[in-house]
This record gives structure tokens, sequence and C-alpha cells, in this order.
């Protein structure tokens, strides 16, 4: 391989790493999420400092063109990062499922209350008292 193909690869895998890095620092980025991320930058490094390693990998699993056996390893890692990615986002949007159900029922409970302050104040309060929610 060129020399020049692998420092073009070992500076984009520097520049991929700092830029993940740059985003777990800057808060744009959370540590679990980008975990992944950082485990890929690793990959791109070594296949770049190493590039015979990606030639022993392809004759070991006896696949004849080596690129492709890369082209199947990055797709594959970007298939867990989105299976990751999906799994929390489901999981947030139960959660948001969640808290707009309970700010709904709370809602209405401020709605009967300022009802019956209205009651109270105009004097058509009944005299039956009002029932206490369980919590």
């Amino acid at each position: 391989m060129a020399t020049e193909f692998v420092w073009v690869g070992i500076a984009a895998s520097i520049g991929f790493i700092g830029t993940i890095v740059h985003l777990i620092r800057k808060r744009k980025l959370r540590e679990q999420y980008s975990l992944l991320w950082l485990l890929l930058g690793i990959g791109m490094l070594g296949i770049s400092l190493f590039p015979n390693l990606l030639e022993t990998a392809s004759n070991l699993l006896d696949v004849d063109y080596a690129p492709s056996l890369l082209y199947f390893t990055g797709l594959m890692g970007v298939l867990f990062i989105l299976l990751h990615l999906t799994i929390a986002i489901s999981t947030l949007t139960h959660k948001l499922i969640s808290i707009t159900q309970a700010a709904a029922l709370r809602q209405e409970q401020v709605k009967r209350l300022e009802r019956r302050i209205e009651e109270l104040e105009s004097g058509e309060a009944r005299t039956v008292p009002v029932k206490k929610e369980i919590r």
C-alpha cells in the first residue's frame, strides 16, 4: 500500500477520535454512546497503522478480497451502533409517555381544585366534603 494512503488513514482516524473526544468534553455526546464510536475509531486507527492486519484477517477468514472484509466489518459496526441508539430512543419514548400521562393527571387535579376554590369563593360550595384521592 502506498505510504501516502497510510498517512491519510492515520490522520483521518486520529481526527475522528479527536472529534469524538471533543464532543464528549463539550457534552454534546454522552459517554455511554461514545464508547462504540471510540471503538470504531480505534479500529480504524489499528487498520491504518497495520495495513497487513486486514490482509491477515482476510486470509484467516478465507475472504478473497480484503477490502470487502473491511466494508463488512464497518457495516456491522454501524448496524450495531444503530441498534444501540434505537434501544435508547425506545426507552426514552416510554419514559416520555409516562411523564406525559403523569402531567395530564396533575393538570386534571389542578383543574378540580381550581373549580372547588371557585365554588367556595362564590358560596356555591356543597356541604358534602370532597373525596380525598389516594396517591
